[in-house]
């Protein structure tokens, strides 16, 4: 018989360690508590121990220099900090001594049992005490909770982040359309899977889609289905992605990609739940909840005829924008965190294991136009090649210039027009903005169309 994970739990506040040993308890976790350093020492010595939660902030040893003890004594334990919210110069300074990772209050509770199973499975794999060959952690499917890895990266306690999940929780509630918006890389699929993971069709499928990346004569045997031989190579008949996710959750990625006739088919599975395979005599019904998400301004799209106007009124029901990392870069220490924990995974051989106070501040200066996409790519980097137990900002060679792109100047010899000049001005905007036009119309205060147009006649 396999014995139970233990984690040893370490908070002064009586309420804050109950709480958590609840939690985990129910989780299936053998739980220690420990109201001080003294006493979590004490557990450590007389019990195997596989993680250690500790908060920051104690009378007497504080965390930090319990995480120094047991460093010394037991180096291949994870050590979790919990700290409170402001408290990133001491999270900063765990991870410099070597903990696994850290977490801000108020706790997202999906995200802390993540990190203590990621903590185990990552000890495990480099190959630590007898026990931590055991059971990697407990099933989550068994108590109908989300999948860790749907809810815990959506990280970061900033006050951005904190809206994005409390309306989340609202429009998980409902069984409405929802149109997810926000900048490529910003995590829109994440929004969308939270959604459904927290929602009623939880134990239903979830499919997705991106509409932009299937050739548009292929979409519509792809999301409707088709029968055998409705085209040359069907050689069998297709159940299609609607049909696949009916009871559950459709999310279209992309959906500003989408051609005009498709836009009408879906259209009426909106309003009707209608689906007819391609080829087919024959309509069926689905049960499907419908997630859009874009990258584009649709109200342009509408304006400009390229997207249908009842088509966005259908879906724009329960609206979520999702912010770029620029406007909550308070967020980004705890996602690099989360990133490197999960390249660590991937990288077992590494030596990197926590990112220096210097690196950490580079990476927070930095524009990031991919947003959280592209910080997942530095970090993963930096693990990959690092040949160091720590990322200095040395190492950050592929962090995004935030200086200016490129220099404003026009020649002298002879004035330029005024057209010429608010083009040339629009050209060097949407370079400042990484290529994303709609955000450079919106800086420049025209439509999208507009600068559509002014770059065509520079080109010609």
């Amino acid at each position: 018989m396999q014995s139970q994970l233990r984690v040893l739990i370490v908070d002064d506040d009586a309420e804050t360690r109950d709480g958590l040993g609840m939690f985990f308890s129910s989780d299936g976790y053998d739980c220690e508590l420990a109201a001080d350093a003294a006493a979590a020492l004490q557990v450590v010595e007389q019990k195997e121990v596989d993680a250690v939660l500790c908060d920051v902030r104690m009378e007497g040893m504080n965390g930090l220099e319990l995480l120094d003890r047991l460093g010394r004594t037991h180096p291949s334990l994870p050590f979790v900090v919990m700290t409170a919210m402001g408290g990133i110069a001491d999270a900063v300074d765990a991870m410099k001594r070597g903990a696994f990772q850290y977490v801000t209050k108020p706790y997202d509770l999906g995200k802390l049992r993540a990190i203590i199973r990621s903590a185990i499975e990552d000890r495990r794999l480099q190959g630590g005490a007898p026990s931590e060959r055991r059971q990697v952690a407990p099933s989550l499917a068994a108590n109908g909770a989300a999948p860790a890895s749907t809810l815990a990266e959506l990280v970061g306690d900033g006050a951005a982040m904190r809206a994005l999940r409390a309306t989340i929780e609202l429009v998980a509630a409902s069984s409405a359309p929802v149109l997810v918006t926000g900048e490529t890389g910003a995590g829109k699929e994440l929004v969308a899977r939270a959604i459904h993971a927290r929602g009623a069709r939880r134990n239903r499928p979830f499919v997705a889609v991106n509409t932009s990346a299937i050739p548009a004569e292929l979409l519509e045997g792809e999301m409707f289905g088709h029968v055998r031989g409705a085209f040359t190579g069907a050689a069998q008949a297709r159940r299609g992605l609607l049909t696949e996710a009916d009871g559950g959750t459709l999310l279209l990625d992309e959906i500003g990609d989408m051609s005009m006739d498709l836009q009408a088919r879906i259209l009426r599975v909106l309003q009707f739940g209608d689906v007819r395979p391609v080829g087919s005599d024959r309509t069926h019904n689905v049960n499907v909840r419908i997630i859009a998400a874009t990258h584009r301004a649709l109200p342009a799209l509408v304006r400009e005829g390229r997207f249908r106007e009842d088509l966005y009124f259908r879906l724009y029901v329960l609206p979520i924008v999702v912010p770029p990392l620029r406007e909550h870069p308070e967020d980004i220490p705890a996602l690099a965190a989360h990133f490197l924990a999960d390249a660590r995974q991937r990288t077992p051989h590494s030596p990197v294991r926590s990112i220096s106070p210097e690196a950490l501040r580079a990476l927070t200066d930095a524009p990031w136009p991919g947003n959280v996409r592209e910080l997942a790519s530095v970090i993963e980097r930096a693990v990959v090649f690092g040949a160091d137990a720590q990322i200095e900002a040395t190492a950050l060679s592929s962090l995004p210039d935030s200086s200016p792109g490129l220099p404003w100047s026009f020649p002298s010899h002879e004035p330029w027009t005024l057209r010429r000049l608010n083009r040339a001005y629009a050209q060097w905007v949407l370079t400042q903005t990484g290529g994303n036009k709609e955000r450079a119309a919106a800086l420049l205060g025209i439509d999208l169309s507009t600068l559509y147009r002014w770059n065509r006649a520079r080109r010609n």
